[in-house]
């Protein structure tokens, strides 16, 4: 595991210098924590911190999945199908944290590829259910490997312990967030 920086609650988050590079610090919330911070702003640079990992993550992905032209929401639509077929769009979209528009589009390129295909929903007239194709399981494989390495990038960074409270807690604050969202 690499050593991280230690840092006092008032200073900032290191920032990468590298020429032509964003600022990746800058969010919305802000990286830095005032001297004293509370529980509310230790909380904002989880926020910052989460939402760094996403975006890494996301750009780590479509990169390691460029071969195929798919992003890592096409690689996850794929992963969804492959244990559960018939789904419609809209469940699809939800179950990929996408709009159903963005997921309309996926679904057009991952059928043009021929990874996916449309039938009748068997449960309901007007919806359209989605199957992964024969070239949609054999490519699954290929993706597994490269987006596996992510997860081994984190694997290094996190030791078994680590990385099961870590999931717990953000499990645990994600079911905090869309609770409060459904009571909106």
């Amino acid at each position: 595991m690499l050593p991280l920086p230690s840092r006092s609650r008032g200073d900032p988050m290191p920032v990468d210098d590298a020429p032509g590079r964003r600022d990746e610090s800058s969010s919305p919330v802000g990286w830095q924590s005032p001297v004293g911070a509370t529980a509310v702003g230790e909380a904002a640079l989880l926020t910052d911190a989460v939402f760094r990992l996403e975006r890494a993550i996301g750009r780590i992905g479509n990169k390691r999945l460029a071969r195929w032209n798919l992003s890592l929401s096409g690689y996850a639509a794929l992963k969804i199908l492959q244990t559960r077929s018939d789904l419609s769009l809209a469940q699809l979209s939800r179950r990929c944290f996408v709009r159903p528009q963005t997921m309309t589009r996926i679904v057009t390129q991952l059928e043009e590829r021929g990874y996916v295909r449309r039938r009748p929903h068997p449960e309901s007239d007007r919806a359209i259910a989605l199957a992964l194709t024969d070239a949609g399981r054999a490519t699954i494989d290929d993706m597994d490997a490269e987006v596996l390495r992510i997860n081994e990038t984190l694997a290094r960074e996190l030791d078994g312990d680590e990385a099961a409270r870590l999931e717990l807690s953000l499990r645990r604050c994600a079911l905090a967030v869309e609770a409060e969202l459904r009571d909106m």
